[in-house]
């Protein structure tokens, strides 16, 4: 089912993948983009009518080489920037299959929960670390 935009509000797919020893997938947003050099999870804005678990499945495809072959709807993050609001759909990828490289001219790394907060994150990924480093420690 499509996403109808909430006024002013960007939605967004976020996928959280995790490797078999529970490494999480983030990459490094590439100089040539806005807010260059920041790590965020994958995904990328929904295109008019399409849903969120279509946008995921294309965004991981086209910039990581991932197919998605299960995924399940996690959380919404809602975040403001001084130049635009961006709705975080954040789903939990269960099972994918490829070998994720940045497509996009983009780092991707796997990393262990606990060097997620090390990492620059984009603001609006903060509140999903900060919810995974929750989850770990419990």
């Amino acid at each position: 089912m499509p996403i109808t935009e909430p006024e002013g509000w960007i939605p967004v797919a976020v996928g959280i993948a995790r490797d078999p020893i529970g490494h999480l997938l983030v990459d490094q947003r590439p100089m040539d983009k806005v807010y260059p050099g920041k790590w965020e999870f994958p995904g990328g804005k929904l295109e008019p009518g399409e849903s969120v678990f279509k946008a995921l499945v294309r965004e991981f495809r086209e910039e990581l080489g991932l197919e998605i072959i299960r995924a399940e709807s996690a959380f919404v993050v809602r975040h403001r920037y001084p130049d635009r609001s961006v709705e975080l759909n954040v789903w939990r990828v269960i099972d994918c299959s490829g070998e994720a490289t940045g497509r996009e001219g983009q780092v991707v790394r796997w990393v262990p929960p606990w060097e997620l907060p090390g990492l620059d994150f984009l603001e609006g990924n903060q509140t999903i670390v900060e919810r995974i480093i929750r989850e770990v420690g419990s």
